[in-house]
C-alpha cells in the first residue's frame, strides 16, 4: 500500500511502506503496551488493554507482555515480527505460555506479588493499577469485580491470546479462526504496515480473528447472566435432587447474605457476600462461589484470616465435607491461597450441614 500526504498544505507525496520486522524500536513499543492500547481487537466493543508487566517469565518462557482487558479477562501479548519464525509453532508456544499460567498462578495474590518482581509493573499493586487505569471505574467495586473475574480466570486456565506479526499466511489465519469459533480458545493476529517520513510513523494495523470468535459467541457463549438465566443453567445441569438442594441453600443465601454477586462466566455462577467475614481494608468479596457445573468453591483467601481455619474446622466436622473432596487433611492446606472445592454428592447431600455451619459465622 502506497499512502499519499501533505503537509502544511504543501504538495502531496507519496510514502511508501517500510519493512516492519526490521523495525526494533517498534517492537519495544509494543511490548511496553503504548501501541496496543490504541488497538480495536473487536470492531463491536471499545476495548481497551492495560499492560501489566513486560518480559513475563514462566516456567515454560518468557512472555512479552502481560494485560487484562476491562472485564478482567487475561492477555498473553507475543510479538513475532521475525520472517523466518515457523508461525505455526507460535501458537504452540502461547498454549505452552498458557499452561505453565494455570499450573504457576491459580491464585490471585501469587500472580500479583510475581508482577511486583517484574520491573515493569508500575503500581504498588494490581487494586492500585486498575483504579488508575483507563478503565471506566466509578469506584472501588468496579476493581473488585475486575479482580474476582481475573482469579477465576486464573483458576480456570482462561486466557486470551494477541499475537503480532509482519504479515500473516492462510494456514496460521485458518488455524487462528478454527480455534476461535470451534473451541474455548480466543487468539487474536495483528499485523502493520509501517510508514515514515519526515519524523512521522505510521502504523495501520489489522486485526485477525475477531469475526470467528464472533461467530463463536453467537453458538452459545453467554457474556451477561442474571439470576433468572442463572437457575435455567443450573436446572439444567443438576438433577432433580440436586437442583432441590440448590433452591434451599439459594433460599438461606437470598434470605442472609449482603449481596448476591452474579457472576459472568461461560457457565454462570452466583456468589453470596457476607461483610462481616471479609476484611475491611478491602471491598467485600462472596464467601463461596456456587457453579453453574455443578460445584461448589469455597473462597478462604477472601475472608478475615481468624475466621479461615474456624470455618474450616467447622465444615470438617461432617465426613462428607472435609478438605479438598476429603483427599487431604485441613492441616496440609494453605487456607490462605486455596479455594477448596465440593462436588456436587457433597453439597447437595450435606446441604443442611452447610447452612449450619454458615449460620454459626455470620
Amino acid at each position: 500500500m502506497t499512502i499519499i500526504v501533505s503537509k502544511d498544505s504543501s504538495k502531496f507525496k507519496n510514502i511508501e511502506s517500510t519493512n516492519f520486522a526490521l523495525e526494533s524500536n517498534i517492537q519495544e513499543k509494543i511490548k511496553e503496551g503504548e501501541i496496543m492500547k490504541k488497538i480495536k481487537l473487536v470492531p463491536d466493543e471499545d476495548l481497551t488493554l492495560l499492560p501489566l508487566a513486560r518480559e513475563f517469565w514462566t516456567d515454560s518462557g518468557r512472555i512479552d507482555v502481560i494485560a487484562i482487558g476491562a472485564k478482567g479477562d487475561i492477555y498473553i501479548i507475543e510479538t513475532k515480527l521475525i520472517k523466518n519464525t515457523d508461525r505455526r509453532e507460535i501458537l504452540a508456544q502461547i498454549i505452552d505460555y498458557a499452561g505453565a499460567m494455570w499450573v504457576e498462578f491459580r491464585d490471585l495474590n501469587k500472580f500479583e506479588e510475581k508482577l511486583k518482581d517484574n520491573k515493569s509493573f508500575s503500581a504498588g499493586s494490581l487494586f492500585e493499577l486498575i483504579r488508575n487505569s483507563d478503565f471506566e471505574i466509578k469506584s472501588d467495586l468496579d476493581v473488585d469485580e475486575i479482580l474476582e473475574k481475573m482469579q477465576l480466570h486464573l483458576e480456570r486456565g482462561e486466557f486470551k491470546f494477541v499475537t503480532v506479526w509482519d504479515k500473516l499466511e492462510p494456514k496460521l489465519t485458518n488455524a487462528i479462526n478454527y480455534l476461535n469459533e470451534k473451541t474455548e480458545i480466543t487468539v487474536y493476529a495483528v499485523t502493520f504496515e509501517y510508514y515514515k517520513s519526515d519524523g512521522l510513523e505510521i502504523l495501520i494495523p489489522s486485526v485477525y480473528g475477531h469475526e470467528s470468535e464472533k461467530r463463536s459467541m453467537v453458538k452459545g457463549k453467554r457474556s451477561k447472566w442474571t439470576i433468572d438465566t442463572i437457575r435455567e443453567e443450573f436446572k439444567k445441569n443438576l438433577s432433580i435432587k440436586e437442583y432441590s438442594a440448590f433452591e434451599k441453600l439459594e433460599q438461606f443465601l437470598n434470605e442472609n447474605a449482603d449481596n448476591i454477586k452474579i457472576g459472568t462466566a461461560n457457565l454462570g455462577s452466583i456468589g453470596p457476600v457476607f461483610k462481616k467475614l471479609c476484611p475491611p481494608d478491602i471491598n467485600p468479596r462472596s464467601f463461596l462461589t456456587f457453579y453453574g457445573k455443578g460445584i461448589i468453591e469455597i473462597n478462604y483467601p477472601w475472608l478475615k484470616p481468624e475466621y479461615r481455619k474456624k470455618i474450616a474446622e467447622s465444615f470438617s466436622e461432617n465426613p462428607e465435607l472435609k478438605i479438598d473432596n476429603k483427599s487431604r487433611s485441613l492441616f496440609d492446606i494453605d487456607l490462605n491461597s486455596t479455594y477448596p472445592k465440593y462436588s456436587r454428592d457433597q453439597w447437595s447431600n450435606n446441604v443442611d450441614s452447610i447452612i449450619e455451619t454458615i449460620k454459626k459465622f455470620i
